[in-house]
């Protein structure tokens, strides 16, 4: 395991702290003139799924998680756990269905990366972006300018629901970004 200051920090990299294997989401570094510089750290616990905001000082050493990631590919649901088809060996990887905040983003034959520690696995990462079909929506309103409204809720064809702007419509082939659960762009039909 290599070793990291919080000043060498990235958005994504995990490390031990705690006892626990934490996921970088954020941070920002601080100085003023009293105090040494400062990292303030947004992180998640990828074992509880909890959310921390955490400062530590720019000299303190950390490790990094040892954690493995390995390609999957979605197959189905199966009595409330999720279930992928390890890229390699084949084997059947289950996670419980309430453990994956993403799992209703997932598509039929989506290939995902399972990312372990030790024997637990402690995220699925999905592609950056893919493309799903709307399957509902409300109607654009017809004055736009008249509100101040830009957006609207849109159902995915896998049930998930996201936000999109108003002239998206039923039927349409959009663009997410998986990671953030936004809206990208529409994609032309062929």
């Amino acid at each position: 395991m290599a070793v990291v200051e919080p000043g060498n920090f990235k958005n994504g990299l995990t490390i031990e702290y705690q006892d626990s294997v934490w996921k970088i989401i954020s941070f920002q570094q601080t100085k003023s003139a009293r105090q040494a510089a400062m990292v303030r750290t947004r992180m998640k616990n990828l074992v509880s799924g909890t959310t921390v905001e955490q400062t530590f000082r720019i000299s303190e050493k950390l490790q990094t998680a040892n954690v493995e990631k390995r390609e999957a590919i979605y197959s189905y649901v199966d009595d409330g756990s999720v279930v992928f088809l390890d890229s390699e060996t084949f084997e059947e990887v289950r996670i419980p269905q309430g453990d994956l905040e993403t799992a209703d983003l997932l598509k039929d034959g989506m290939t995902v990366q399972i990312v372990s520690w030790g024997t637990t696995v402690v995220d699925v990462i999905l592609p950056s972006s893919e493309e799903y079909e709307v399957t509902y929506t409300e109607p654009a309103v017809k004055n736009p300018g008249s509100t101040s409204v830009t957006s609207k809720s849109a159902t995915l064809d896998t049930g998930a629901e996201i936000m999109v702007p108003l002239f998206v419509e039923i039927g349409d082939r959009v663009k997410v970004n998986c990671g953030e659960r936004t809206f990208m762009e529409r994609v032309k039909k062929n």
